[in-house]
């Protein structure tokens, strides 16, 4: 078996800082980069796009997600091929969590104690994101 840890990268459509603070203070985590395109020499793109994100980097405990935002010339197309899931400790948390999360997005299974012993919810947020909280109760 290989140690590795795998990381989520999202592609949005220009609003990565937005996100990036969105989760920051959700879940308590720490913008640990963002690099804007200006910051990087002979990167094609408008004087638009100079301000948006190349790559950000939220860190929350000893998880990472990184963000991008897309230029112009590429398409990104939301689909829920992809959905992070997020396991939880205690109910007062993963509540907190999807309700927040789920202000101006879609809730898909509402908040609720599963078959398998669980608190568990599925939503996707007003980003686009697909999300999975799970709590073993």
């Amino acid at each position: 078996m290989i140690n590795v840890k795998i990381n989520p990268y999202l592609y949005l459509p220009g609003n990565s800082e937005k996100a990036m603070n969105y989760y920051k203070n959700i879940l308590g985590g720490e913008i640990v980069t963002l690099q804007r395109y200006r910051d990087v020499p002979d990167i094609p793109g408008s004087e638009d796009n100079q301000d948006k994100i190349l790559h950000g980097h939220l860190k929350i405990g000893d998880q990472s997600i990184y963000f991008s935002d897309w230029l112009e010339n590429n398409s990104i197309t939301f689909g829920n091929q992809v959905s992070l899931t997020m396991e939880f400790t205690e109910v007062d948390a993963i509540e907190k969590v999807f309700h927040a999360l789920s202000e101006g997005g879609k809730v898909l299974m509402p908040l609720q104690d599963t078959f398998w012993g669980a608190k568990y919810g599925k939503l996707t947020d007003q980003f686009g994101v697909n999300w999975d909280l799970n709590c073993q109760l």
